[in-house]
């Protein structure tokens, strides 16, 4: 972000835990990006992993897909995150 950055995608495809610490990296993150006029996006394939963001309403302002494609595709279009 330092050097300018202003769309940052997460790779949460190897994560096998998310606790309150690591959601509120991901909201800091956000937070830091969108100071900026930037966006994050979360690949996150493992829906108990996604479940936790969804619980905290996150999937409402972050991008969430199960891919890589996913997820810049709907960054692109301005589309609601994919939610499958």
């Amino acid at each position: 972000m330092a050097d300018g950055c202003r769309a940052l995608t997460l790779d949460l495809s190897e994560l096998d835990f998310v606790d309150s610490f690591g959601v509120g990296a991901v909201v800091a993150a956000l937070k830091r990006l969108r100071q900026r006029g930037g966006e994050l996006a979360l690949v996150c394939p493992t829906p108990r992993i996604r479940r936790v963001f969804e619980i905290c309403d996150l999937d409402r302002i972050i991008a969430i897909g199960d891919s890589i494609d996913a997820v810049t595709g709907s960054r692109a279009t301005g589309a609601a995150a994919p939610s499958a």
